[in-house]
């Protein structure tokens, strides 16, 4: 099943601030997907915000990934223009989307659906890897929205999507103090608007619905072997430190054995055989890390091989996915002699984009700004 964030926060173009710039804030506060909902605009205001959303996503690392709501045209002429978005997200009465992903350009993305009784959960395209299901609640954001279905509507739903899947995703009206029924009820993510926008700290909003659902779903059990991914700068080796000591494990940084086995400096390592042969070595190095349960901090470019991800899926260990902001990561190890890949901000921000989609393949760990230990406590409080 498609891991989701566990807050989805959508544009709300009746406010006074640009879509595109809903999009930035809301990716500067820490969420690493967000929906963009156009409407009422006509589609030449829409395409412009969107547009300028992509586009500083993408010289951004690709943070935030955007999902774009209805307007399959839209996202056509973005994929034309090299900034395909990451989803999209159909209504009923959208094009389907079996058909959407076999447009130009948009072969790779993630595609949601809106529904709303037991007829549309049971039958939603295949090509969907995740829906909304809905409205929990009257919402004023949406005056043509369907009767509200209540807790044992969204109960009844999410089990029918999970059953084929799916990635449920609670809609309609939905606060803060709903996170906890909605997880219960067996909600993956929560789609906000109202509450988002109106919040005067939505990175704390956030923060409190990413441990509301860690208290429902703990991210890995008493025990269980983690393994920390993401980008170079996200803090893996110092979580994983403290992690590691607050639960009783071992802590390994695979870079680390890397050097202490080849005796050099990654940085070497790559000056002198390449980046190929450094890939190698992680694989090989990885393996004997794996052997007892332990928290393992991988190099930000481990996770992109197969190989990789199939051995931590056969060792039983929990991945997840540091998801820090780029700029914040460049911020902390821009020009850092020890990092080879971290020598230009454009080519650092690219690689981001680029390595992001098979990080988004594990469940997310989001500091909303908050430092390790606040991130550990939090985990270690989910039990």
């Amino acid at each position: 099943m498609l891991p989701l964030p566990p807050l989805y926060p959508i544009t709300d173009a009746t406010r006074p601030e640009a879509l595109s710039a809903q999009v930035r804030r809301l990716g500067e506060a820490g969420f690493p997907l967000v929906q963009f909902r156009g409407k009422p605009l006509d589609a030449k205001a829409q395409w412009t915000e969107l547009r300028a959303a992509l586009a500083d996503a993408a010289a951004n690392g690709g943070w935030p990934f955007i999902c774009v709501n209805d307007r399959t045209d839209l996202a056509m002429l973005a994929a034309r223009e090299g900034l395909a978005p990451w989803g999209l997200h159909l209504g009923q009465e959208d094009l389907p989307a079996s058909e959407a992903i076999g447009l130009p350009g948009l072969g790779a993305c993630h595609v949601g659906a809106s529904t709303h009784a037991p007829a549309e959960w049971e039958a939603v395209d295949p090509a969907c890897d995740h829906a909304g299901v809905g409205p929990f609640r009257g919402t004023a954001t949406k005056s043509d929205h369907a009767a509200p279905i209540g807790l044992e509507g969204l109960r009844a739903g999410c089990a029918a999507l999970r059953a084929r899947h799916l990635a449920p995703v609670a809609i309609g009206g939905l606060g803060l103090a709903d996170a906890a029924p909605c997880f219960e009820a067996g909600a993956e993510a929560l789609a906000m608007v109202g509450e988002v926008h109106q919040s005067t700290d939505p990175a704390t909003l956030g923060w409190e619905v990413q441990r509301q659902r860690w208290r429902v779903r703990p991210p890995f059990r008493p025990g269980q072997g983690i393994v920390l991914l993401g980008g170079s700068g996200a803090g893996k080796s110092t979580l994983g430190r403290i992690l590691a000591q607050r639960l009783g494990l071992p802590f390994h940084d695979l870079d680390d054995r890397i050097e202490a086995d080849q005796g050099v400096p990654v940085s070497v390592i790559f000056a002198e055989r390449g980046e190929a042969a450094f890939r190698t070595l992680e694989t090989s190095h990885l393996s004997p890390l794996l052997a007892t349960p332990a928290v393992v901090a991988l190099g930000g470019g481990a996770w992109e091989a197969p190989a990789n991800r199939d051995l931590v899926a056969v060792a039983g260990f929990s991945p997840l996915w540091l998801a820090e902001p780029p700029v914040r990561a460049w911020g902390r190890v821009g020009h850092d002699p020890r990092r080879p890949l971290a020598q230009g901000r454009s080519a650092f921000m690219a690689r981001c984009a680029a390595r992001a989609a098979a990080w988004s393949l594990a469940p997310t760990l989001l500091p909303f700004g908050r430092g390790p230990e606040d991130l550990v406590s939090a985990l270690v409080a989910a039990w």
